[in-house]
């Protein structure tokens, strides 16, 4: 017996209409962040035309015939906005995405908005005073901006909604990206906003679409913007605040024994340095040595030193600890240098009447142990020179410090007989 073709295309489900379908479930009380979460991770992770399917499906059930489904839908736009990124914020601003939203406006709007009326006026406040302010492509979103203002000239009012930022260090944090993180951000923008310009099919945006393929292409080397350089400028304002940290420790008042407590101007500051300082440290593990990236290494490194020394800074004055606040130099540095000034003698003197009876031990145990390992590994220091150059220049200084005409001895380790 012949099966029926009423079974074609039209009955297929597929996977994201499902999530969406399930978080916005009438059974719901109220909102599934996690059903939430999971069609946002979906979006992320498919891209293609899935941020389309995505917006188109949510602005159909936000006019739906149910209050409580148009709600649930709502806050699923809203979380789906913060969570995804450029390529979903591309199809929110799009023309045919917002008439849909604002599909059931009046041409005159009611002296009193109905709840689905008023959250979505709130939600595109909240985009024209967010995403279209912040996001690096808000060129991209004018359309967000004109709906907002055609809806201010029908009349609509749009309330002073607190709008849900993120926590402090997370905001101030935002733009703190790598260079590659950079180049791969516009790379994805770039190809959500092609598809996009392929997609309307206008000549104008036809002809857009063929010079945005020619840079994703690297058809003109010199347009490509430097991203190393906007990675740097990022970090600057990261060490400014280093600079301001410090100079807020300098005038605590410690004869009065100011005290810190949670929230204020410090641990505000000191927070925003705690939050960078993973990404300080992913970045500098993740330099590739073969790049021969040494700048860029000692840029990560470098900032990362600087935080730890203003936390522990910041750590010893809430303690009461204003010795350590005051001088917050590692104790085997200020006894080596304690012990230098108490001798009269200098890390490297050439004076060989001073200095004939030198014992190496009374060195610093931690520089040589790092030139060592530098020399025999061929790694390449935190000074960027290569292991072969360290070895050339500490032979020279131990023949001339210690009479030794081999040069380094390799196989003698400090504090051996």
């Amino acid at each position: 017996m012949l099966q029926s073709p009423t079974t074609s295309s039209w009955t297929r489900v597929s996977p994201l209409e499902v999530l969406i379908t399930r978080a916005c479930d009438p059974s719901l009380h109220e909102p599934n962040y996690a059903a939430h979460i999971e069609v946002a991770e979906y979006i992320n992770n498919k891209k293609a035309n899935t941020p389309r399917e995505a917006a188109m499906t949510i602005a159909r059930l936000a006019n739906n015939r149910n209050p409580h489904i148009s709600m649930l839908a709502l806050s699923l736009l809203d979380t789906l906005v913060q969570s995804c990124g450029y390529p979903f914020h591309l199809q929110i601003s799009t023309k045919e995405f917002l008439n849909e939203l604002v599909r059931r406006f009046p041409e005159r709007p009611p002296p009193y908005p109905n709840a689905i009326m008023s959250r979505i006026l709130e939600l595109i406040n909240t985009w024209k005073e967010g995403i279209c302010v912040e996001s690096r492509w808000k060129e991209d979103l004018s359309n967000i901006r004109d709906m907002h203002r055609l809806l201010t000239f029908k009349g609509y009012r749009f309330r002073d909604f607190a709008r849900p930022t993120q926590s402090q260090p997370t905001a101030a944090n935002a733009n703190l990206k790598s260079a590659v993180e950079l180049e791969e951000e516009d790379r994805a923008a770039q190809s959500a906003k092609l598809q996009e310009l392929i997609r309307r099919g206008t000549p104008r945006d036809l002809a857009a679409a063929q010079e945005l393929m020619k840079s994703l292409a690297g058809a003109d080397p010199e347009a490509k913007p430097d991203y190393k350089t906007q990675a740097l400028h990022e970090i600057n304002k990261l060490e400014s605040k280093v600079v301001l940290m410090n100079e807020m420790l300098d005038n605590v008042d410690m004869e009065r024994g100011e005290k810190f407590v949670e929230g204020d101007a410090y641990d505000q500051v000191a927070e925003i340095l705690r939050a960078a300082r993973p990404k300080l440290q992913k970045w500098a593990s993740e330099v590739d040595v073969e790049s021969h990236d040494s700048e860029s290494l000692d840029t990560f490194l470098q900032m990362n030193d600087q935080i730890n020394t203003v936390l522990n800074r910041y750590e010893a004055f809430k303690k009461g600890d204003y010795s350590f606040a005051a001088n917050p130099i590692p104790a085997e540095l200020s006894n080596a240098g304690s012990a230098s000034a108490g001798t009269g003698l200098s890390l490297i003197d050439f004076d060989d009447s001073t200095n004939a009876n030198a014992n190496p031990t009374t060195r610093p145990k931690w520089l040589f142990n790092v030139i060592t390992t530098s020399c025999d590994t061929g790694e390449r220091s935190v000074c960027g020179f290569s292991g072969a150059v360290l070895g050339e220049c500490v032979d020279s200084y131990w023949s001339l410090e210690y009479g030794y005409g081999g040069g380094w001895p390799r196989n003698r380790s400090f504090g051996s007989s």
